[in-house]
């Protein structure tokens, strides 16, 4: 079984915020972590990475502004994900496709989330993209109001993980 250590610049996790109005992209870069995998033998997968939250990047001041205030990223200034499952594996060579089950800790709550995924898992280097969608209330977030705008309660995420054997 190799390791794979998560290349922090090259992975990126993007929130997506929905209101009535427009939806917003908030970008955080600084996941680290490692991935125990063995192409062919997925079933046995161990994973475990960390968000750096404070990296957070909605595209202009005023909304990163806000947004750190509403998040208290100084407070709660990571978030961690750790495997638990896998299901509806299909291995294809060095592709995969998973539907991807682990806890989501932040602001001192674990969440269950399940993402949908695809990938490549190589000798030397691992290629992962998933989505899942996330109520932001089961980590004690009120969705914010801009003016008479309100936020959804739920975001929609996509996360891309690069990453290569130790």
């Amino acid at each position: 079984m190799a390791t794979y250590s998560i290349d922090s610049k090259a992975s990126r996790l993007v929130v997506t915020a929905r209101s009535s109005v427009h939806n917003t992209d908030t970008s955080f870069g600084g996941i680290e972590g490692s991935i125990d995998a063995e192409p062919g033998k997925l079933a046995s997968i161990a994973a475990q990475l960390t968000v750096d939250m404070q990296s957070a990047d909605a595209g202009d001041w005023l909304k990163n502004r806000k947004l750190r205030k509403d998040m208290d990223f100084e407070k709660n200034p990571s978030a961690s994900f750790r495997l638990t499952g896998l299901s509806d594996l299909i291995e294809n060579g060095e592709e995969v496709s998973a539907t991807v089950q682990g806890e989501l800790i932040w602001r001192g709550k674990t969440v269950l989330v399940s993402a949908k995924g695809s990938g490549t898992i190589g000798a030397s280097e691992l290629i992962a993209k998933g989505n899942f969608d996330l109520d932001v209330r089961k980590l004690g977030i009120t969705p914010p109001k801009v003016l008479m705008i309100k936020v959804e309660d739920v975001v929609s995420c996509a996360i891309e993980i690069r990453a290569r054997v130790r």
